[in-house]
């Protein structure tokens, strides 16, 4: 069954691509409202799937609720399509304002099966063990989904998925996080069985009413106001064979995935410039060091034309990673919950005392004397 979908997906990737342009005369004479003025992020329509039921079911009315949100009658319909990546978290926004349910995401997310997710899904389904479905997850989501940060990192004998949209013109993600997170833990449910329960949840979004149904969907502690979205989990079992592990088909897939994206899916927002699209990169892979190569392939650019861009606008990228990692230190010192070496390693140093040094350099003060002064008071309301 598995690899019938993963073969109809694959179809569906190419089919897409190569009637695109014969049938783009016709899209352009298809009626449709009015759309805001949104961003030009994007993911696929397969994280929509089985969205149109079940926002049915509970109420809502499906075709005024995806013309609130600037989805096009039938969008939904191919798993491997675009939505506009605003769009898509404005369907669940407005459906959660409609059925007056404002956790219609987070159950959303705790109901959608892996293999439902298109092409990331079966990146994770035909990965040889768990670990390894966890790792590729994070690391080909941003092909599924562009202007998204994922990442995976070990906290001793815990492991931390991590999840967060980085388009700055994207502002209601509530229920975006809270159903991609459950999407991600049904991954892990499927190869270790339905009982498995990750030891906490972390959502950057503040506490909303009703949220013991949080603890009950995910079985775990659950945390809200931190810095980001993420799954913590403890790093047992993930040596287990995924149940339908098909490595060879697994290339196949990534390469689909990989060629959709490249392929006109994910597109930089028009009002964003060069430079801010930079420091949008480097805060993701400061943790991994923060090195030119790195960046280049995180934007998809070969280095010596993002080395001749920097140098055209007159900036020294040495200097671009020095201000960046300031700025992201200081933000992560009024975060109690991030110990210095934490915050050492998130920034990319090998050694806290490394961190502690350049810390003094930029501040005058070492990051404990800094926290201790610039700490924002706690509220007791």
């Amino acid at each position: 069954m598995i690899c019938d979908l993963t073969a109809r997906y694959i179809f569906l990737t190419f089919h897409n691509k190569a009637g695109c342009r014969s049938h783009s005369r016709f899209k352009q004479r298809i009626a449709m409202s009015p759309l805001p003025a949104f961003s030009a992020s994007g993911v696929m329509a397969a994280a929509a799937s089985g969205a149109e039921g079940f926002i049915t079911s509970h109420g809502g009315d499906i075709d005024r609720i995806a013309g609130r949100a600037g989805l096009a009658p039938g969008k939904l319909a191919l798993p491997t399509d675009m939505l506009n990546l605003n769009a898509y978290c404005r369907l669940f926004t407005e459906a959660a304002k409609e059925t007056q349910n404002g956790n219609l995401g987070l159950w959303f997310g705790q109901q959608f099966q892996p293999q439902t997710l298109g092409l990331i899904g079966f990146v994770a389904l035909l990965s040889p063990t768990v670990k390894d479905a966890i790792h590729n997850l994070a690391t080909h989501f941003i092909y599924h989904q562009s202007c998204t940060h994922t990442r995976l990192v070990r906290q001793g004998n815990l492991l931390r998925l991590e999840y967060a949209i980085t388009d700055p013109t994207i502002t209601e993600r509530r229920q975006d996080a809270e159903l991609t997170l459950g999407m991600f833990c049904n991954v892990l449910r499927y190869a270790l069985g339905p009982t498995w329960q990750p030891e906490e949840v972390h959502f950057a979004h503040a506490q909303p009413e009703q949220a013991h149904e949080h603890q009950d969907a995910f079985q775990a502690a659950i945390h809200f106001d931190r810095p980001t979205n993420a799954l913590i989990f403890r790093d047992v079992g993930l040596e287990c064979a995924m149940p339908d592990a098909q490595p060879h088909t697994l290339e196949i897939v990534k390469a689909s995935l990989i060629s959709l994206s490249r392929n006109g899916y994910s597109t930089p927002h028009p009002h964003i410039s060069f430079k801010e699209h930079v420091l949008l990169a480097l805060e993701e892979i400061l943790p991994e060091g923060g090195h030119l190569t790195q960046l280049s392939a995180r934007m998809n650019m070969p280095v010596w034309t993002l080395q001749r861009r920097l140098a055209y606008l007159g900036i020294s990228y040495s200097d671009l990673v020095e201000t960046t990692r300031y700025k992201q230190a200081c933000v992560f010192l009024q975060q109690p919950e991030n110990d210095i070496s934490q915050i050492a390693r998130l920034l990319g140093y090998s050694e806290t005392s490394a961190f502690s040094r350049a810390f003094r350099k930029w501040s005058g003060v070492s990051p404990r004397t800094w926290r201790q002064q610039y700490m924002p008071a706690p509220s007791f309301i």
